[in-house]
């Protein structure tokens, strides 16, 4: 029985045993001086009717809010409206009325608002919430297992075994059993299982199980009064005496605690109580037998306490309720366990713990074998539709759940169980345009590694290269890019062996910070996604193919941000609507929704030239937008290249036949937008060194191959006349103006040579001349992790200036020794250095040296490579 009921009893006792002396002390203080010189009238009726209008809206919202009237207010309603009543028809009093309804009373209003909670449930009565049947929660509840047939790990056998241990132990002090494990290793669920076993052999009732949980107080103080408070009142029914023998016990404690507690975590041993306190121990503890129970007490979440917290518990396991007849289970994580004694200053942390605890039963953390069952069982119970595909896809040989490599990045059942409630519905909304495979490790990519996830679904085209292959009906596919792609070395045929050479495993190291092994899971999940080499196993819908790649991220996109309504609306209005729409939606962050709105147009579903002119002018001012992100600070919203290139695609004239009248129309429409595009260029730029870069195809675009070179230069060119100081944007422009060509090296190996235009790096050339120290900067390579060693301090001349510029080192150093410094935009201050650093290094065929420079900007660059 809650305290509130025990108050409301105990007045109305009262009241009922003490009514005639409270009446007239009632009448004499309340009624005969006040109440009766009061006479009815209009302000006071219109006071009470605004009372009465109160009461009627609050009854109105808590039949709207459903409100929950609980037992106890029915209670108490009932009680007073009773009293009322009794006073109001049984008694002398004179009620004073209403002016215009005198049987209605002032007092009656008063009664009216304890009519609340009772018309509020007899409302609700009539109105009952529609239950719907069909089961549609799909999400895994992560509450710690309370029976043996939830027990997925099979640990009841560990949990019999010690429930027989403690009913045999027969000890003559108070015994403490520990539970460990790490985080997430199901300590609680154990708990849970153990005490269902001891109930089991209870049957005689000789022991009294108790639960407490410190995690739930603010202090040291706290704890040990919330301790009592639990033993005391779990006593209680087996004796008053226990009852009042521990408050005074626990009282007399915390007296000594508020001056002592900080004393008291200094000394190891400081175990001493007063002598008075000695005694009290002494007294409880023989009335604690007298009770013949054992008495088991289990405490969770002891590792989710502070140092000074988790010592106090020890202490009072060890010695201020180390009572003969307690036994105390206690869950933790031993690390963190020591951790804390450590933090302490307490020597021997480990040998300390042993001391309290008689026994250590380590939980064997969850292997990865359970964590595949677990999943599999439990998706198949979830969507039973696909139970075939996923049986299939959990087979004992599945590479990513093979139990002997260690690479799943679910590490326990809480991790699974999260994982689950993340993936399940998310699948369920598009399991038809997915294959369960390619949804599954992306899941498991976002969920483990979202900003990995994140880079996959913003920057596609960073990390990912589509060749052009075509395969079936799957179309063309996507690969890791590889890192040693932009090399005159490299061949793309010849893949990297590791996937930390990959552009994404690169970036993740360099950039990200990631340890070998978090690159490793993540590399494995990647590789199997993209770098599998039997086409034939790919089902047409996977996310290989560049067609479906973005299905896979629609459940990252609040699809009731932008509705379909509101997205077809803006479409089928004119440009410059849809511009000002664009801008809207930019405002309300919900740009990404568009792109992905946007990529799902169809050209069969496009009936005249009109529109579709209208959308490609759309898709190329959205691609310009500019935004700001957190992971990639100020940049363009972008378009996937491959996505636009097969909107633009006049293969079979499919583009001209249907909305021109001739091929050459169609090209001058596309001429007319890359013609007029505006300064940086880039996302243009980008999207024809995509359609050059290895994917043309003279069928596939309305462009030859020479319109394309003169564009690219064009935007090169154009942005070189407009800049003075050398940015990102000129080296971005400049290798867009390449091609790739295949050729045998002289190890008959293929290999890619890029070839960039007629006149491009003449025109870069010419251009350096307008920030030259700059440029200089940019030929300077340090070690990526500068520092830590002496060999890492070694620096060199970029071989870029060979390969991509000049052509040859002779041919940039001549340049570099015949510049007229009246030619330059401003005067040089590093050439004479950066000559001393080239012929230094020239001098060693270009490997790096040991050169330490004195132009600030470049002792600024390498300060920026070291760790």
């Amino acid at each position: 029985m809650s305290k509130y009921y025990k108050i409301t009893f105990l007045f109305t006792g009262l009241l009922i045993l003490f009514y005639k002396p409270i009446k007239e002390l009632y009448d004499d203080i309340i009624i005969n001086p006040i109440l009766s010189k009061i006479e009815s009238n209009i302000a006071i009726d219109l006071i009470f009717i605004i009372t009465v209008f109160f009461i009627i809206r609050k009854i109105y919202l808590n039949f709207i809010n459903r409100s929950y009237i609980s037992k106890h207010q029915w209670l108490f309603s009932i009680i007073v409206i009773s009293f009322y009543c009794y006073i109001r028809f049984y008694q002398n009093y004179d009620f004073f009325g209403f002016t215009f309804f005198n049987s209605f009373k002032y007092f009656d209003v008063l009664l009216f608002y304890f009519l609340i909670s009772p018309l509020n449930s007899i409302l609700s009565a009539f109105y009952k919430k529609k239950i719907i049947i069909e089961n549609t929660d799909h999400l895994f509840d992560d509450s710690p297992i309370k029976s043996e047939n939830e027990d997925a790990l099979d640990r009841n056998y560990k949990a019999q075994r010690i429930s027989d241990e403690i009913f045999q132990s027969k000890t003559n002090e108070a015994i403490g059993f520990g539970i460990t494990g790490e985080w997430g290793s199901g300590k609680t669920s154990f708990l849970n299982l153990l005490k269902r076993e001891i109930d089991n052999k209870n049957s005689e009732k000789d022991f009294i199980i108790i639960d407490f949980n410190p995690w739930l107080n603010l202090g040291v103080e706290s704890i040990i009064q919330d301790f009592f408070d639990t033993i005391q009142q779990s006593l209680r029914p087996y004796s008053e005496d226990v009852y009042r023998e521990i408050k005074e016990y626990s009282n007399s404690l915390l007296n000594i605690s508020k001056s002592n507690v900080a004393d008291s975590l200094k000394d190891i041993l400081g175990f001493s109580l007063k002598k008075n306190i000695s005694s009290d121990f002494k007294s409880l503890n023989s009335l604690l037998k007298s009770l013949n129970k054992r008495i088991i007490i289990f405490i969770d979440d002891f590792d989710r306490l502070q140092s000074n917290e988790i010592f106090e518990i020890l202490k009072l396991i060890r010695n201020t309720a180390g009572f003969d007849n307690f036994v105390y289970v206690v869950a933790f994580d031993k690390t963190y366990l020591n951790e804390s004694l450590k933090n302490l200053n307490i020597p021997n942390p480990k040998s300390f713990s042993e001391k309290i605890f008689l026994k250590e039963e380590h939980l064997i953390p969850v292997t990865q074998s359970q964590i595949k069952e677990f999943i599999k069982a439990t998706l198949i119970s979830k969507i039973e539709s696909k139970k075939e595909e996923i049986e299939s896809y959990f087979g004992d040989n599945y590479s990513i759940f093979r139990t002997e490599s260690n690479d799943i990045p679910l590490n326990h059942l809480r991790d699974a169980k999260r994982f689950l409630n993340s993936f399940v519905n998310d699948y369920l909304q598009i399991k038809d345009e997915v294959i369960f495979e390619d949804f599954f490790l992306l899941k498991l990519l976002k969920f483990k590694f979202y900003d990995i996830y994140i880079l996959l679904f913003l920057h596609k085209d960073k990390f990912l290269n589509n060749r052009g292959q075509y395969y079936g009906n799957g179309g063309s596919r996507y690969h890791l890019k590889n890192r040693y792609e932009n090399d005159n070395n490299s061949n793309f045929r010849i893949r990297f062996r590791e996937y930390k050479n990959s552009t994404l495993g690169k970036f993740m190291l360099d950039q990200l910070n990631y340890n070998e092994e978090n690159v490793l899971k993540v590399g494995k999940i990647m590789n199997t996604l993209f770098e599998i080499n039997d086409y034939q196993r790919r089902n047409h819908l996977s996310i290989v193919f560049e067609k479906n790649y973005h299905k896979y991220f629609k459940d990252n996109l609040k699809i009731e941000d932008l509705s379909e309504v509101e997205f077809n609306t803006a479409l089928s209005s004119d440009f410059e609507t849809i511009k000002s729409k664009l801008e809207e939606w930019k405002n309300k962050k919900v740009l990404d929704l568009v792109k992905y709105r946007f990529y799902e147009l169809n050209l069969d579903e496009i009936d005249s030239k009109e529109e579709y002119e209208k959308i490609v002018k759309a898709i190329f001012y959205f691609s310009n937008i500019e935004v700001t992100s957190s992971f990639y600070g100020f940049h363009f919203i972008g378009y996937d290249n491959t996505t636009l290139q097969n909107f633009l695609s006049n293969r079979d004239n499919k583009v001209s036949d249907k909305f021109y009248n001739n091929t050459q129309e169609f090209k001058n429409f596309i001429l007319s937008i890359l013609n007029n595009s505006k300064s940086p260029y880039l996302f243009e730029s980008d999207f024809l060194n995509h359609v050059i870069d290895g994917n043309f195809n003279a069928e596939d675009f309305i462009l030859s191959e020479d319109e394309i070179k003169e564009l690219l230069t064009k935007y090169l060119r154009d942005y070189l006349n407009s800049s003075d100081e050398l940015s990102n944007k000129v080296w971005v422009l400049f290798h867009n103006c390449k091609t790739i060509t295949r050729e045998l090296n002289a190890q008959h190996q293929r290999v890619d040579i890029y070839n960039y235009f007629d006149g491009v790096q003449e025109l870069l050339i010419d251009f350096m001349k307008k920030d030259l120290d700059n440029f200089l900067l940019t030929f300077i390579e340090g070690m990526p992790f500068r520092g830590s060693s002496q060999y890492d301090n070694l620096v060199g001349v970029s071989h870029g200036i060979k390969n991509n510029i000049f052509g040859s080192f002779d041919a940039f150093e001549d340049w570099l020794n015949d510049i007229n410094e009246n030619d330059l935009a401003k005067p040089t201050l590093f050439k004479e250095e950066f000559l001393e650093f080239f012929v230094k290094c020239k001098g060693v065929n270009f490997n790096k040296v040991d050169f330490e420079f004195k132009f600030q900007p470049a002792i600024d660059k390498l300060k920026l490579l070291e760790r």
